[in-house]
């Protein structure tokens, strides 16, 4: 199964990763920043846009073999921006298949999304749980409440969202694949193996993802360069696009 792709632009090849209950059109107002820069290319994750959700729906060990493979027909590796979840998965597509990439640009991510005993930088147990729980009863309302979360404290990013919470709901299967692999999935203990430049970019009002969670990254990748954008907040290419294509160009070009 191929995933809808979209490419634009010109130079060095920028891949982007959208993240939960979103689709790439997410990147649109941000694209013409990068367009003279890199050629941007997006896809659609499984059931959300334009791509179709399977049997496998978005299944950690299914998703990072797709991205693969469609990784393997493009034309130039690529540096590899993942926004939120869509940095879990880059992350994981870098400890995996490092080949195939030129790099990556981790965007208000994290290598475990959810709290642990050991792990105060992230979202609290209880509250995904009631996103899940709220999610089987009202799939579109659950949706939208995680993005106003988004762009809580970010005035200029809201605005950039309006509009975006009345898009079709992505497919209830693999948004609640997705919700579990923000739930599940940790990567802390491989960090120090991966082996490719990494830029990580993060609001400091980000509400969902705390900041320290950037912070450690840097602090346990051996190649890491850290932007920390101070009025921005979980969206920061919403409310700072220009900032965060300048951050972009700092390092790759």
């Amino acid at each position: 199964m191929s995933w809808y792709r979209e490419q634009t632009g010109q130079g060095p090849a920028l891949l982007l990763l959208h993240g939960w209950g979103m689709e790439s059109r997410v990147f649109a107002g941000w694209r013409p920043f990068l367009e003279k820069h890199f050629t941007c290319i997006s896809y659609d994750l499984p059931g959300h846009g334009r791509s179709p959700c399977t049997a496998d729906g978005m299944q950690w060990a299914y998703v990072l073999e797709q991205l693969a493979d469609m990784l393997r027909r493009e034309v130039e590796t690529p540096i590899l921006l993942g926004w939120s979840l869509g940095g879990l998965l880059a992350l994981g597509l870098g400890l995996t298949q490092p080949a195939l990439l030129k790099g990556l640009v981790l965007m208000a991510s994290s290598p475990s999304f959810r709290q642990r005993p050991d792990w105060t930088a992230g979202i609290p147990a209880a509250t995904l749980e009631d996103f899940g729980q709220r999610l089987h009863n009202d799939p579109q309302g659950t949706r939208k409440r995680f993005l106003a979360l988004q762009v809580l404290g970010d005035p200029q990013g809201r605005r950039a969202l309006e509009g975006m919470t009345n898009w079709p709901s992505p497919d209830p299967v693999c948004l609640a694949d997705g919700l579990a692999l923000l739930q599940e999935v940790d990567l802390r203990d491989r960090l120090d193996s991966l082996s490719m430049p990494v830029q990580l970019i993060h609001g400091a009002q980000d509400r969902i993802v705390p900041p320290e969670a950037s912070f450690y990254l840097q602090q346990h990748l051996p190649d890491s360069h850290l932007n920390v954008l101070e009025k921005a907040g979980h969206a920061p290419f919403l409310s700072q696009p220009q900032t965060c294509r300048d951050a972009l160009l700092e390092v790759w070009v």
